[in-house]
């Protein structure tokens, strides 16, 4: 990846840790009692699917191949299938849609490669999916947990000239339109 530091590019190589690898430490971790859970995100490697893909397959071998019952929250990927973000939910207690900033023009001016639209998009999908979930299970069918945390989204303050009134806003619109827990 390169880098701007202070006017200068640099060209720095990322880490990454397979999906095993990830897996093996969150159980280590665990059993050593270093930690209480797993907070997976990733950047986007070869394309949304693939990452979504590989970040559902942690959460899935956590919790069905070793029956792990620590935490788990989850960042969705932009642009991921809808039916892989469906499947996180599953395994997931927490799910989360990381919006950058408060304003659309926030994000156009300091992260223009990210689409605000297609951010909501995961929200909503992730909405509309517990939503179902809840409504079969009202209406007596067995039903999985979906999320049983709910779902939550951060943003960047202070990057910007953004009034304090204009991210009170997006937040409550935000917590009112997809059903958020929190809003970091």
């Amino acid at each position: 990846a390169i880098l701007p530091l202070k006017g200068k590019i640099l060209n720095v190589e990322r880490a990454r840790f397979t999906p095993e690898e990830v897996v093996w430490l969150t159980l280590e971790f665990y059993r050593r009692n270093y930690i209480e859970g797993l907070f997976l995100s990733s950047g986007i490697i070869r394309s949304p699917d693939h990452t979504m893909g590989e970040m559902v397959r942690v959460a899935r071998e956590l919790r069905v191949t070793h029956g792990f019952r620590g935490y788990i929250h989850l960042k969705s990927i932009p642009d991921a299938a809808p039916d892989l973000i469906a499947q996180a939910g599953l395994y997931a207690d927490r799910l989360s849609v990381n919006i950058e900033l408060p304003t659309s023009t926030d994000l156009e001016k300091l992260a223009p490669e990210k689409n605000r639209p297609q951010l909501e998009r995961n929200m909503a999908e992730i909405k509309v999916k517990a939503a179902e979930i809840a409504r079969d299970k009202k209406n007596g069918m067995k039903t999985p947990i979906y999320a049983p945390a709910g779902q939550s989204t951060q943003m960047i303050v202070g990057a910007t000239q953004t009034p304090d009134k204009d991210i009170l806003q997006t937040s409550n619109t935000l917590y009112n339109q997809y059903k958020l827990r929190r809003v970091y």
